[in-house]
Order: structure tokens, then sequence, then C-alpha cells
């Protein structure tokens, strides 16, 4: 038996694996937060796509990770002259002008930059759960009421199949408000030594180098679940796994999900 099965039959009589979490979907193999990537996490076995939500000028909130489309985006050719512009100064429409791919040069075809709803109706045919970050929603006023709607009136929401997180814990505290039965989950850089501070909410998700055993432990006797972030070497994730988290987050869904099985 190889060092790799013998360590994959040591997790499997732990008798629980670690969700398998894609990074703003497959983005080793397709642009970041765009369809092409969420399919491609969908194809690559992945139990959850995680992605970043923000919101246009007219209110339509769409899967982006950064204010600025310079880096993800052609909007310096497009729109040079508001190159710089943040997102929420722009339409739905004058976004769908820009290629979302447009980084990987000729990679790819033309990418658009997706709306939340297109990538839940996407994973409405799987059973691939969605990890949503509400991204610096403190410059979207009300965003958390405009998820919540969504949710409510989308098949993926509706049967629970999505989980919320952010680094912003008064809007996630607004979220659940509005949304009770949504999973929501608080991001941060380090584990808290103190968990049970954060037990209003069903998960805490800190960056993977500072995730203990100990850590996993006393956040699960509080109640709350463990999702590392961005995990892409096998020696972090046989740690992680070792370490007993509820779900790795990776851009390389493929590389975990034939590390855990």
């Amino acid at each position: 038996m190889s060092v790799l099965s013998a360590w994959k039959q040591t997790v499997a009589e732990q008798g629980s694996r670690p969700r398998v979490v894609a990074h703003r979907g497959f983005s080793h193999v397709a642009p970041e937060n765009t369809l092409s990537s969420v399919r491609a996490a969908i194809d690559a076995g992945a139990d959850e796509v995680e992605i970043d939500v923000q919101r246009t000028a007219d209110g339509q909130l769409v899967v982006l990770h950064d204010r600025s489309l310079r880096r993800t985006t052609d909007v310096a050719r497009v729109w040079r002259d508001r190159a710089d512009d943040p997102v929420e100064t722009f339409t739905l429409a004058e976004l769908s002008e820009l290629d979302a791919g447009a980084a990987w040069g000729r990679r790819t075809t033309h990418e658009p930059v997706p709306t939340l709803i297109e990538v839940l109706d996407v994973l409405a045919l799987t059973d691939v759960r969605l990890l949503l970050e509400l991204k610096k929603p403190a410059y979207f006023p009300g965003i958390e009421r405009d998820l919540a709607r969504v949710l409510d009136h989308h098949q993926v929401g509706r049967r629970r199949d999505v989980e919320v997180q952010s680094f912003d814990t008064a809007a996630l505290r607004r979220f659940h408000r509005l949304a009770p039965g949504v999973s929501h989950g608080v991001l941060t850089k380090v584990a808290p030594q103190r968990p049970q501070l954060l037990s209003w909410a069903q998960g805490v998700n800190p960056w993977h180098g500072s995730i203990s055993a100990g850590y996993v432990r006393r956040a699960r006797i509080v109640g709350l679940t463990t999702y590392a972030w961005t995990v892409n070497t096998v020696e972090d994730m046989q740690r992680l796994v070792e370490a007993g988290v509820d779900a790795i987050i990776t851009d390389r869904p493929d590389l975990a999900r034939g590390l855990i099985g």
C-alpha cells in the first residue's frame, strides 16, 4: 500500500471527510468567478463552489472579487476613462460589454461577468452547494436584503443549498435576521482563540495557516464549523484534514478530491 493510500484509509476510518470547496470556481483552470469556472468546479467533483458577490449601479447582484474591474476584465479597453471606477458605478448592461476572461488572453473565449442568478441556475441542476461571500458589503447598503430576496425566490436558496460568509460581522448579522434559515460563517484572518464569542454564527472560517486541531475542537464544542481558506498544497491539505476541519477552500479542487477521496 502506498503512503497516499494508507493516509486515505486513515481518513476514511475517522468517519468524516472535509468538504471540497472550489475557490472562485475552479480558478486554476478557468477565469475566476465565471460560469466556466463554476462548471469546471462541478466537473472536478467539488462539494461546494465559492463565489464573491457585489452589486451594480442598477441593483443587480454580480459575481466579482474586486471592486475594481481592472484586474479581471478588459475594462481599460472598453471603458478607458472609467478603468479605475468601482463596480457599483457600472450598470449590468455596461458590465455585459466586458470580458471577465481577459486576463487569460487567448486561452478563453469571451466570458461575461455573471449575475448571481446565473450561477444559481447552473448549480440548480446539480447537488453542488454554494458558498457565497458578501464582498465589502459596507459599499453596498442594503445588499443583505437584496441577497435574502434572491435566495428566497430561487430553488437553490429555498432548498438551503447556500452558505453565506463575510469578514463584515455586522452585515452577517443583518443577513441572518432577514434569512435565518440560511447558514452563515464569519471569515477571519486568524483563528479566534475564543470561538465562543462568535457562536451567534454557524461557522468561523479562518485563514488555513492559523488553524490547529485545538482550535477546531474548541469551535466544535460551541457548535461552529470550520472552513479553511485558501489551501493549495498537499501538505496543508493533509494537515487540515488531520486537524478535523469541516471544509477546505481551494483553487485546486481536483487535487483536494484526489487526496481526500
